[in-house]
This record gives C-alpha cells, structure tokens and sequence, in this order.
C-alpha cells in the first residue's frame, strides 16, 4: 500500500480492502497492491477528527496543507504539494467541537500558517483571510486560548500585527522563523526577507503586547556560509534575545536546490551549533528569571514530562511551569506563583483558580 499525502484518509479503507482480498485469497499478490499518489481535491477538508484524552485542554487544528514558498533547504512543497486551504465555517466547526469536549486552548496549524487561504478566499475590508479566520475562531464561546505556528515573516503584515493588539484570546507568543542573520544566505535560502526587515518585524510585533515572547527557528552551516555569514546570525540572534530557538545543523534533503550546492563541513557546522545554542540558553535563561516572584496564568495539560509526580501547564507566553499538584488541576487554568527558573522551565505554587474553579 502506497499513498500520498493528500490520501491519508483514505488509508484505512484501503488496508480493509487489501485485507479482504488476502483472506479471500489466502496469498500475496502484487496485483492487490495499492499505489494511490494523485493531487485530490477538498482533500484538505478530510483531516479533521480527533481523539481526546480525559481532561485534555489542549488542540491542533490543521487549517491548511503544502507550500508555495520554495525554500531551497525544504522538500515540502515537492511532498505536500501546493497551498490547500480549508474553509472558515469548516475550522470553526472543529474547533467548537473541542471546545464542547473540554478543550479550552487551540494551536492552528499550517506549513505557513500566516499565508492562509490567500489563493481561495478574498480580503475583506483590508484584512487578510487568515485574520479573518483567526476573529471568528476568537468568537467561539467558551474558547480561553488561541495561538498559530508557523508564521512566515513576509506575511506578517498590519492586519495580522493589529489582530495581535485586539484580539484578548490570542497568546502572548509570536514562533517567527529567522533562518539566518545573513542577508546573502537568507537569499540563497530563498526567504524573502532581510535581516534589516526581520529586526523591524521584532520591533513591531513587541508593541502589540506587553511582555510578548518571540521564538524562532535558526540553521546553522547552510551551504556556502561563511564566517562572517555566522557572526551576523550571532550578533542578530543576541541582539533580538529570543526566549526560545530551535538551533538547526543544516542536512541535505535530497531533490532540493541546496543540496547541489558547495557544503559545509560537519565539524564547522558542529561548533556553530553549539556556539549558537549557548547564546539561545543564555537569553532564554534571562527571559525565565524575570519571571520568578511573579503570580502567571498557566492552563494545566497533565504530567510533568520529566517527572510523573508532578504536574505542568503553559503560561500565556508559552513557557513551561513544573508544581506540585492534584489530579483535579489537569485542565484548569489558575494562577501560579513562580518560585524558581531552571534552565528552560519554571518552578512555582498553584494559587486561587482564576477560572473554571478547581474540585477540592
């Protein structure tokens, strides 16, 4: 059984009709081989059921797939295929369906989610049909949190960063990929944008919100990077002090434009790594102190990952908070007083839920 990414809703239909055959036939034959790779269409509406956990608060919504963007590292666009968005009413039709079964955060997802449906969908009064889909979500009744990942910043424009200002439900936090400090490598990448335009966007996006985090994504030993390529992604990266980075060693994907270009060596791209990462640590650190002494808003999602004896949740800003809790606080959103940053986490004490009060 082959499929393609536009036919992955179709798969257990196809697995029930190879295994009747095979009982029918008790044998392999390879002519009941099933290689289903062709462009469908509306398939983007297809991927939309979900299979909650008790007490699950918090959701992925796919609102659209592929890529028209090209970059010459990324092989999406060859797998995925072009942009395919899915219609508002449909999303906010997911999403009010978590919504009823307790879900009270949602992420809308999208390989450049800030691009949404601008082949289908038309502008309306200047805004783009992505802010569009973001202030209907917004009405959802009983809705707490609304956040998207990942933008691309050529899309970030004044409707989306207004829509940041407006909009109480969305988050706190912006996931904005840089890629590269280095104007020549961003365009030998084929991202669209400048290290100059990309300090600006920063900049604006900090003055929707107070205390708004800014994440990114950053590859390192891209083809053709120099020194002093590297030192303008350093310096950029330090300057803009992220609360968070995904460091990237660049690797060949096979069948895209960088891959036929001259390669770095592994041990270069090694030390940049780890050069870069300290950098990352280091502002992330600072950005987490800050926060100890304070009372944040955090939604519980169960476990600690680390330790099963304690609970996490999210704050608003998309940081981690580790505490002591009950069972009964998985799904609640309350607030919690900080008490001590550890490297990329917080510690702290659960204090008088601010909503959706918690069971004794």
């Amino acid at each position: 059984l082959v499929v393609g990414t536009q036919k992955f809703h179709r798969v257990a239909d196809y697995i029930a009709e190879l295994v009747e055959k095979k009982r029918n036939r008790r044998m392999d034959d390879p002519r009941f081989s099933i290689c289903d790779t062709e462009d469908e269409t509306g398939s983007v509406e297809t991927i939309r059921d979900h299979e909650l956990k008790e007490r699950q608060a918090t959701a992925f919504v796919s609102i659209m797939q592929g890529c028209n963007m090209h970059c010459t590292f990324c092989i999406v666009p060859r797998t995925r295929g072009t942009e395919r968005s899915r219609s508002i009413p449909e999303i906010v039709r997911e999403v009010r369906g978590l919504v009823a079964s307790g879900v009270k955060e949602v992420t809308l997802l999208g390989q450049i989610v800030n691009l949404y449906g601008r082949h289908e969908f038309a502008s309306v009064n200047g805004e783009s049909p992505f802010v569009q889909l973001l202030k209907a979500v917004h009405e959802i009744d009983g809705l707490e949190r609304l956040r998207f990942t990942s933008p691309h910043p050529v899309g970030f424009r004044e409707d989306l960063l207004q829509a940041l200002a407006d909009l109480p439900k969305l988050a706190e936090h912006v996931h904005l990929p840089l890629q590269s400090g280095s104007n020549r490598i961003l365009k030998a990448m084929h991202r669209p944008y400048t290290a100059e335009k990309y300090r600006s966007l920063v900049r604006r996006i900090r003055q929707t919100r107070d205390e708004i985090a800014i994440t990114t994504d950053v590859i390192v030993g891209f083809p053709g990077e120099e020194e002093d390529d590297y030192r303008q992604t350093r310096d950029l990266v330090e300057e803009i002090q992220f609360d968070n980075a995904f460091i990237f060693r660049y690797s060949i994907r096979s069948d895209t434009p960088a891959a036929a270009m001259e390669q770095i060596d592994e041990q270069i791209k090694e030390e940049r790594n780890r050069d870069l990462l300290s950098v990352v640590d280091a502002s992330a650190h600072r950005a987490n102190e800050r926060l100890v002494g304070r009372d944040l808003e955090i939604l519980c999602e169960g476990p600690s990952r680390t330790n099963a004896a304690r609970l996490m949740g999210r704050t608003r800003t998309n940081k981690i908070v580790v505490f002591e809790g009950k069972p009964e606080h998985v799904g609640q959103i309350f607030e919690i007083s900080v008490t001590q940053a550890n490297g990329f986490s917080l510690y702290g004490t659960p204090l008088v839920p601010t909503s959706s009060p918690v069971s004794a």
